[in-house]
């Protein structure tokens, strides 16, 4: 491509060929350097050429007379600076039949700019006479304005003209094709196509080269492709480049083709801008799961996208369906509703918007939420556009929810274990009876199992389970219609009465529970007995004590325990004042550990044979300031209860170890005290440390264990506590021996310094032969297994000569000595 010299668009265009090929008249039109560009055929033929190509690119000059060329040259020179004084000039041209002459006139662009000659030969058809220099001017300004036409036609339209002319040589490049490039008028264009390819985008180059294949290749006379081009700036612009090939050499090969470029950028900006809201559309119709449906009025016919399709459970084969065929998807329940519904808005030409169901190919059931919108037609009738959404995943996860709300409610009232009423719903049915039905007596039995404990400690805690759903069962089966039973926590039940029966009823009921309960049963090969303790409160309409139910059938509860367990015991208002003198108890046995007010008394043990003094056992007594001494029946149960036993045993410890070596500490020989040990403080892991802290003497305290502390089954803290004690020479002492619950086997696996054998089973042995073998039984196991027996409960003179019969280790009890307090001690310990 070589850089253009003319500014003229129309001069060198091929507008300006075929209109100069359209003359009648012989005519040439020559440019400012005196070269002929355009020739008429006519002109042609007068100057004995066949083919115009071989004038055009000939000076013009070659054809002129020798003397006409200077005048001409001086009129062309003022004519192009503006100083002429003829509109014309007339010249001799050599043709074929010898000189001839022709008119000369001047060809302005729409500036009035001069950018060329016509030349017009005068010859007998064309007289030199004003009139035909008039019709050449009229010739050339309707050449002049169909100029002004193309020329503003193309500007306004922002495109760029180009002009290839490679048999003459000449290539044009529009001023408009420069700017839209960032291009100065001057600024030199590539020199070829390889140079003009190395400007386009990379990405564009082989398609534009196929392009250009194919013209070349004479396949297409058509030049339309699109492209990016490096702008002057540096920023790519898009180009649509068309146009056509005007002329092809001998061979086929395009040697004229004329075109025009015009600025895309701007609308490839808004398709790119259209494609990618379409592909966010479609993400966002994707990612939603939305599936997309038209309905057509006029012909009643649904078209699904393949998501909607699917969700309609519809065969890719069938996503045209009719209305009634759709309608068929509807479930039944819901088809009627849907059908009437579209029909009014159909009616109406309204927005659609609602929830159905639909029953699938497959048989499946969804749930389906569309929306449509109304879309009018210019014809009439229209079509409804709009989306699906399947919410089948969203119904099941609510009506999942639901039913596990409704689980939750269920299990929230409801105990997991034994499928009872819980403690919430106890409480909101009480509250109800209360509020709805004040004229209505009310009762509530409240239970608890006996040695529920000893139950999980030795048989395990599936077996405390197993027991807790015995015991669930007997009471549902053993209730009235409209009585609720509750498991209120642990192993205590609640039964609450609405409209409650009479006393001797609810008696009635507790009796036939207290004989079911009595019957043991089986778990594996253990056979597991529940008694209850049963606590039962009546109160009438505008009882005081209605309100407080449940409180006053605890305290008949308290009652039933006390008294023996495994009985039932109904509320009575001495109660209350009962009730609250234990309160009064327990507010200052949270105070008494704080003041000293735990103290110990101490009884002496003897050898049996010599009935000499050989230890003492440490009795706990509390020193209230408010009630005086209290002995400890009265205030250890109250102590387990308040969770304080690991305290009052650390308090009665610490107490013993102050005394034994005040007493040491003033010359006495103290022999080994016994002090009682709770099952809480034998399982608690810090037990070790907090003995050594206190660094106990070895051989000097021993421990008493009850009996229940020593089951059938083995404890891992107990064990290790165990062995910790025997690391710091604290020796072991069963107390309460002969209760019922420990076994040959437990006594061989705790190894215990001696055995205490419980009261029950000493004081019947002056009368009864039966209990005075059993003892002996014991006393010889005892020397088996190398344990010392020590006999409590020695009362009378008897009592000892019976026991020293047994060949029984030590004796305790009142008839050799009582307890005394600490100050009386040294005085035992001096008498020694």
């Amino acid at each position: 491509m070589i850089e253009l010299n003319f500014k003229s668009d129309f001069l060198f265009s091929g507008l300006a060929d075929s209109l100069i090929g359209g003359l009648i008249a012989p005519t040439l039109l020559v440019d400012l350097n005196g070269e002929i560009v355009s020739v008429s055929p006519a002109a042609e033929s007068l100057m004995a050429t066949s083919d115009a190509a071989t004038l055009r690119g000939r000076p013009v000059s070659d054809f002129t007379d020798g003397t006409d060329l200077d005048g001409l040259r001086n009129w062309v020179r003022d004519t192009l600076s503006g100083r002429a004084t003829a509109p014309d000039w007339t010249v001799n041209l050599q043709q074929a039949a010898g000189p001839a002459s022709w008119i000369v006139k001047p060809v302005p662009d729409d500036y009035a700019k001069v950018v060329g000659f016509l030349y017009q030969h005068i010859g007998p058809d064309l007289p030199q006479t004003d009139d035909a220099a008039v019709a050449a001017g009229r010739r050339f300004d309707v050449l002049a304005e169909t100029e002004l036409r193309w020329k503003t036609a193309v500007l306004s339209a922002s495109q760029g003209v180009w002009d290839h002319d490679f048999e003459r040589n000449r290539h044009y490049l529009s001023e408009s094709w420069r700017t839209m490039r960032g291009l100065a008028p001057d600024a030199t264009a590539p020199e070829s196509t390889e140079d003009w390819l190395l400007t386009i985008h990379r990405d564009d180059i082989q398609k534009v080269r196929e392009q250009l294949h194919l013209q070349e290749s004479g396949l297409t006379d058509i030049v339309n492709y699109t492209f990016r081009q490096r702008h002057a700036a540096g920023h790519w612009i898009w180009i649509l480049s068309r146009g056509r090939v005007m002329r092809r050499d001998a061979a086929g090969f395009p040697v004229h083709i004329i075109g025009t470029d015009t600025d895309i950028t701007e609308i490839k900006a808004v398709e790119q801008e259209r494609t990618r809201l379409a592909e966010r559309l479609a993400l966002a119709m994707e990612v939603a799961e939305m599936g997309q449906w038209e309905f057509d009025i006029d012909s009643g016919r649904t078209a699904w996208d393949a998501r909607a399709a699917a969700m309609l459970g519809v065969t890719a084969d069938a996503v045209e369906r009719t209305g009634p065929h759709w309608s068929d998807l509807i479930h039944p329940d819901d088809r009627q509703g849907v059908i009437a519904y579209n029909a009014a808005r159909l009616r109406a030409r309204e927005d659609i918007a609602y929830d159905y169901r639909v029953l699938t190919d497959d048989g499946s059931e969804r749930y389906i939420r569309t929306r449509g919108k109304f879309l009018p037609s210019p014809e009439g009738g229209g079509t409804y556009v709009g989306v699906d959404f399947d919410l089948t995943p969203e119904y099941r996860k609510t009506r999942a929810l639901e039913q596990a709300r409704s689980q939750l409610e269920y299990e929230s009232r409801h105990d997991a274990l034994t499928g009872l009423a819980n403690r919430r719903s106890l409480d909101e049915v009480f509250a109800n009876a209360l509020a709805t039905a004040p004229e209505t007596p009310l009762a509530a039995m409240h239970f608890d199992i006996d040695r529920f404990k000893q139950i999980n400690d030795s048989l395990g805690h599936d077996a405390g389970d197993v027991a807790l759903r015995h015991v669930a069962t007997i009471l549902r089966d053993h209730m009235p219609p409209g009585a609720l039973v509750a498991r209120a926590g642990g192993d205590e039940f609640v039964t609450l009465f609405v409209d409650a029966p009479a006393e001797d009823v609810l008696q009635g009921i507790a009796d036939r529970i207290t004989t079911a309960l009595a019957v043991p049963f089986a778990y594996h090969a253990a056979q597991i007995r529940t008694d209850m303790s049963i606590g039962i409160a009546r109160t009438a309409p505008g009882d005081a004590a209605r309100g407080n139910l449940f409180i006053i059938a605890d305290m008949a509860l308290y009652h039933a325990k006390t008294d023996g367990r495994a009985t039932c015991r109904f509320y009575h208002p001495g109660m209350m004042e009962e009730s609250a003198h234990r309160k009064r108890l327990e507010d200052a046995l949270s105070v008494a550990f704080a003041q000293d007010q735990i103290i110990c008394h101490y009884q002496p043990q003897f050898d049996a044979r010599s009935l000499k003094m050989t230890g003492l056992e440490a009795l706990v007594r509390w020193q209230c300031p408010q009630h005086g001494l209290i002995m400890p029946d009265h205030f250890l149960g109250i102590a387990s209860d308040m969770g304080l036993m690991a305290r009052l045993d650390d308090a009665v410890l610490r107490q013993v170890l102050r005394d034994t070596r005040a007493w040491a500490s003033a010359g006495l020989d103290v022999p080994h005290v016994s002090v009682n040990i709770s099952a809480e403080r034998l399982t608690d892991p810090q037990l070790g440390p907090s003995l050594r802290a206190l660094q106990i003497v070895p051989g000097t305290i021993v421990f008493e264990l009850l009996e229940s502390v020593f089951l059938d089954g083995a404890d891992a803290t107990i064990d290790k506590n165990l062995a910790m004690l025997a690391d710091l020479g604290i020796e072991i002492e069963i107390d309460d021996f002969g209760s019922g619950h420990a076994s040959i086997i437990s006594l061989l696996r705790i190894a215990p310094r001696r055995l205490k054998i419980d009261r029950a089973l000493v004081q019947p042995i002056v009368t009864s032969p039966q209990r005075r073998a059993l003892l002996e039984t014991i006393i010889r196991i005892g020397r088996m297994l190398h344990i010392d027996v020590v006999a409590e409960g020695v009362e009378s003179a008897d009592h000892v000569r019976i026991l020293q019969d047994l060949k029984c280790d030590i004796l305790q009890g009142y008839a050799l000595a009582r307890p005394v307090p600490p100050g009386q001690v040294p005085d035992l310990l001096i008498s020694r």
